[in-house]
């Protein structure tokens, strides 16, 4: 048998480290159920499946009763605490996947996995089969020889370690393999408690291994041992040493046999393991499952998913077969559309062809700039043309996957895209799919496995664009990715018939806001390139004199960039109080240094030069090669199905996270000029404290209600409620608390993060939060009653109906129920915030085309929309924005919202009053 492969995974070990090294964020299910552990372990079984391709597999598990370690030592493994509340319950999930995956499972009552290891190692080994003994535990390396190897997999570094030979082994750690027991009886091993001999460290017993080979012969030698302090250790701790390298071998005499055909890999039930799959929701891991050898077909056909639809696709070649499709699409009661294309920016791709759905299974795919295959295709305008009568018309009612994409290359042609009546993309995100990608999508709720773009276009440095595709090889995937679109199309209106008030938000928010994106992405923003290049030397200055402050308060010069360098620094030479453990050292995070700010001045350097780096590397180098040459303009795109909360975020580039508050970041600002004509500049809106004003009318807090219906200073009326002083005696840091406090409330702000960031002891910042209750007792009730809301539905809820499941709420682990809880009270306010910005985006870019003004919407940061227009229209906008975004939604107390204008993003000056009235 010595072509077959035999591995065994140590099933215990990989699931325990498993679920340690994967803390952040926990793998949790819709349900609350946390199965960290588990994603770990299907993650190396399939990393083991595809690294190895073993013939034959199986599992060796631990068993509950104690082992003959612990009749030997009491003290073995004493010292870890017990396993946490949700991990059990993943260890009999585990062996429910081990299960569809039609792998035995070893074990033996009274040995551990690692000692069922070894006996089927040998076993498999006297048959002559080549053995893999996967695992993250490094104990056992003390098996390899000839014929065993291990295949080690590394959770912390992410990668795979193979042992396939002695050399292998010392190479990595400077003895033979079996040396590791006689090691761990010198060292010891704190993990398992073995205490090893007091003061042999590493370093002693590699050396001490290296001259005398094992622990026994080191005895029989023990005069000659050098230094004279380790020999002294090791005569007075013989027994403990023997006992300790007892303790770590591992025991090959266990009452297990071997059964290599029910171990065969050609049993494994593709279909049983996916639907496990669904039940979990590790959608991510199903790409990865190796196909069936004799197994069941990839389509699922799980009780509740869509029967299985034969498909009809063609591939349109002339003008009158278009001309047909046309026909079918004007009479189809819903269309789907999906573009093909040369890529992905939106600003400068082609149109390699368009898809159509009429019907499931009834799809067509219209090449017209694709690779020569022998047959003709229509020329881009003729399709374009006899297309646009139904991409234009808003009567045809259309669905697409991604809509944004494909209305901003269709206007890029010259083709207003009209009648969107769903986005499938966005559909899935309102309903709290975990995956919005339609192959997914296709996957999980249809049961059909798609073909993925890479087989036909490749990856890396290889990849082509689908123009070089064959038009006969693009129009099946293309095709179907409009068939797949038009049935997901069916499925989600059904489910929104079930939500209403969801679909409301879907119908009325949501895809309207579609047009308003593409037509600000497409519009754009004008950069200043030269103000930069002089930003970059200033910053390159600023940089090299922050590097000099830091190595000059250090005592010497190092890498600052290097998180493994700064972290010797820091909390070896500085000797800082530690963070968290990392493989480089101790954490250097932004987290684990802002703790640290009030304790060594180097540690705000150190911050600051990361901050400066960061501009310089993500904006000011950057910014210039993303303006485009056609538009001489900045096209940042905005991301509707990105945040839970339903904020949009900005990417390629973000522009939402240039800093405000910092010198440079403002010298950054300043470079987007307004720039369309002349008497052309920006005006700003800004609406003032949402999150607080929204708390306010959630909560139905009757301080914090009249304090804003009363127009007051709303940090400075806290400050003077919970110090007990006037509001003309609130001193500047009272109301830099009182603010920190106003908005950390909706973040779940504890005493210690308030004396974190304040500076004040624990137990005054315990005080200020008592007291703050105490003038704010409705908006503690709130926050109970809606962390027990999420606890009854798992999911939280804007005013509008949005929702974001929290089922880690309802988890059993302390940490991840805090964490969970914190984001239930946070959701509702945040939510509710960026659906009153998106109402009053969609209101406003109604208004502006309804007047038929010049002024267009380019950028919506936070809070904040930017408008570019002509001087002469300020009144007129600002009289828009002030009529619109205050009344976006009716609320228990007013929306306020703050107007500037300036010829750049930086030198914006306050709108007065006056200007807004002035043509009124």
């Amino acid at each position: 048998m010595a072509e077959s492969k035999f591995v065994i995974l140590d099933g215990h070990g990989i699931i325990f480290r498993a679920y340690f090294a994967v803390r952040e964020p926990l793998v949790v299910r819709k349900t609350g159920e946390v199965v960290t552990a588990v994603y770990g372990f299907a993650n190396t079984l399939l990393s083991v499946l595809d690294e190895l391709k073993p013939t034959h597999i199986a599992v060796a598990m631990d068993t509950p009763e104690p082992t003959f370690r612990h009749e030997a030592d009491a003290n073995y493994k004493a010292n870890r605490p017990p396993p946490p509340e949700d991990l059990p319950p993943q260890i009999d999930r585990c062996r429910d996947l081990i299960g569809a995956f039609n792998i035995p499972i070893f074990e033996a009552p009274g040995y551990e996995a690692d000692d069922v290891l070894a006996a089927l190692a040998d076993q498999a080994a006297e048959q002559d089969v080549e053995t893999w003994i996967a695992t993250l535990d490094s104990d056992l390396i003390q098996l390899v020889r000839p014929g065993v190897n291990v295949f080690m997999y590394r959770p912390y570094q992410r990668d795979t370690v193979r042992y396939d030979s002695a050399e292998k082994v010392r190479d990595r750690y400077g003895i033979d393999p079996i040396q590791i027991i006689d090691f761990k009886g010198l060292k010891g091993d704190t993990s398992d408690n073995i205490p090893g001999v007091p003061g042999i460290g590493e370093k002693t017993a590699i050396k001490l291994l290296n001259e005398y080979r094992t622990v026994e012969e080191i005895y029989e030698r023990l005069d000659e041992v050098k230094p004279a302090r380790a020999q002294k250790a090791l005569r007075e701790n013989r027994e403990q040493a023997l006992h300790s390298k007892r303790m770590a071998t591992i025991a090959h005499d266990v009452p297990v046999q071997l059964d290599l055909d029910a171990a065969q890999v050609q049993d494994y039930d593709r279909g049983a393991v996916l639907q496990l799959f669904q039940a979990l929701e590790f959608r991510s891991l199903i790409d990865r499952l190796p196909e069936t050898v004799g197994g069941a077909a990839a389509v699922l056909s799980a009780e509740g998913r869509e029967p299985a639809v034969e498909t009809h696709y063609e591939v349109v070649r002339t003008a009158a077969a278009l001309r047909g499709w046309v026909d079918r699409a004007r009479r189809a009661p819903l269309l789907a559309v999906d573009l093909e294309t040369s890529g992905v920016d939106t600003m400068t791709c082609e149109i390699a062809g368009y898809a159509l759905a009429v019907a499931p299974g009834e799809a067509a795919y219209v090449p017209v700039k694709h690779a020569d295959d022998g047959e003709p295709l229509l020329s881009s305008e003729e399709a374009k043309e006899l297309l646009r009568p139904v991409l234009e018309d808003a009567q045809i009612p259309k669905a697409l996957h991604n809509a944004k994409f494909d209305l901003k290359v269709l206007a890029g042609h010259g083709v207003t895209l009209r009648g969107l009546r769903h986005d499938t993309m966005i559909a899935a995100y309102l309903l709290g799919e975990q995956s919005i990608g339609l192959k997914t999508l296709a996957l999980e709720r249809l049961g059909v496995t798609m073909t993925a773009i890479e087989e036909l276009i490749g990856t890396g440095k290889s990849q082509i664009s689908m123009t070089e595709v064959p038009a006969g090889q693009a129009g099946p995937y293309a095709a179907a990715d409009a068939d797949m679109t038009l049935r997901l199309a069916a499925v989600y209106a059904e489910e929104f018939e079930k939500e209403p008030q969801l679909f409301e938000l879907y119908g009325n928010v949501e895809l309207p806001l579609v047009e308003v994106l593409a037509a600000m992405e497409r519009r754009g923003v004008t950069l200043e390139p030269s103000a930069l290049e002089h930003l970059s030397a200033t910053l390159d200055t600023e940089v090299g004199a922050t590097e000099a402050r830091i190595h000059q308060q250090v005592g010497r010069e190092f890498n600052v960039s290097s998180p493994k360098q700064l972290s010797e620094v820091l909390f070896e030479e500085l000797k800082l109080p530690k963070s968290r453990k990392t493989t480089q050292g101790y954490s250097t995070d932004a987290r684990s240094l802002e703790r640290l700010t009030n304790v060594h001045p180097v540690v705000e350097q150190v911050l600051q030069y990361r901050e400066l780096t960061k501009l310089k590397s993500t904006y000011v180098n950057t910014l210039p090669a993303l303006i485009n040459q056609r538009t001489g303009r900045i096209h940042t795109d905005y991301n509707q199905t990105v945040a839970a909360t339903g904020r949009l975020s900005s990417e390629n580039p973000n522009l939402q996270n240039i800093p405000v508050r910092t010198e440079m970041g403002r010298e950054i600002r300043a470079a987007f000029v307004a720039h369309d004509g002349d008497d052309v500049l920006f005006l700003g809106a800004d609406y003032s404290q949402i999150e607080l004003r929204v708390l306010a009318h959630l909560s139905g807090d009757p301080v914090l209600i009249e304090a804003f219906q009363n127009d007051e200073d709303i940090h400075a009326a806290t400050a003077s409620g919970v110090y007990g002083v006037g509001q003309a005696e609130v001193e500047p840091e009272m109301r830099r608390v009182a603010k920190m406090m106003n908005f950390g409330v909706i973040y779940g702000l504890t005493a210690h993060g308030l004396s974190q960031r304040s500076g004040m002891e624990r137990q005054d910042a315990q005080a200020f939060i008592d007291a703050y209750f105490g003038r704010f007792a409705r908006v503690q009730e709130w926050i109970e009653e809606v962390k027990e809301s999420v606890r009854e539905r798992a999911y939280g809820e804007t005013l509008l109906g949005r929702r974001r499941r929290i089922p880690e709420i309802r988890s059993s682990n302390f940490q991840v129920r805090s964490a969970a809880e914190r984001v239930a009270v946070n959701m509702p306010v945040q939510g509710t915030a960026a659906d009153v910005m998106k109402l009053a985006m969609l209101r406003i870019f109604a208004a502006l085309r309804e007047r038929e003004l010049a002024a267009r919407m380019i950028l919506q940061v936070h809070d904040e929309l930017i408008f570019e227009l002509p001087e002469r229209e300020v009144a007129d906008v600002a009289a828009i924005l002030q009529e619109i975004m205050p009344r976006a939604i009716e609320m228990v107390v007013p929306l306020k919202i703050e107007m500037k204008r300036g010829p750049n993003w930086r030198d914006m000056e306050p709108l007065q009053s006056a200007t807004v009235a002035e043509e009124q």
